[in-house]
């Protein structure tokens, strides 16, 4: 392929991805996908990180890193998923969060105070590590921690089943 790619390569980057879709439509159903990739990960700017990605993937074809046949959205993938440990570093980087080891997470204003009153109620040890989940870089928590991913997301999954059941009981003793 050429050093540049013209308005037809990009259309057919485009046919590829979304088959049966006009260029355009391919591109929006495109970006919508990605969209949704950054949401359900919980990125705070999922639809300039989907356009980073695209921006990404149609440079890697111009550059002729990427060929125009095989599974596209592999490689889109590969590429979100780059962007998004990028992000993830830069937010962590730049996080304006201070952290403490006791301290307790935010909490919104709205709460009638149970959730405050049941984050204090959890021992050190799972406010700690709720705070590191939640404020550090996951992966090195995984390496400090000597957990798979799944067993640190159970671990977190427990804490916050025992965050949400005190705070329902909480809230029953209040309306009361």
């Amino acid at each position: 392929m050429d050093s540049g790619l013209d308005q037809t390569d990009y259309d057919r980057v485009f046919e590829l991805l979304e088959p049966g879709l006009p260029p355009e439509a391919g591109f929006q159903q495109c970006r919508f996908k990605l969209i949704k990739f950054f949401s359900w990960r919980w990125c705070s700017d999922p639809a300039n990180l989907a356009d980073e990605t695209i921006v990404r993937l149609l440079k890697n074809v111009k550059q002729g890193q990427m060929s125009l046949s095989g599974t596209l959205y592999k490689y889109l993938y590969a590429i979100a998923l780059n962007v998004l440990r990028e992000n993830r570093r830069e937010v962590a980087k730049h996080a304006a969060v201070s952290y403490e080891e006791g301290d307790v997470p935010w909490v919104p204003e709205s709460s009638d105070g149970c959730r405050e009153l049941c984050l204090e109620k959890l021992s050190h040890d799972k406010r700690k590590l709720l705070n590191q989940y939640y404020l550090l870089d996951r992966e090195k928590l995984i390496e400090k921690l000597q957990l798979s991913r799944n067993a640190l997301r159970l671990r977190i999954h427990r804490i916050k089943e025992e965050l949400r059941n005190c705070c329902e009981e909480c809230e029953k003793r209040s309306a009361s």
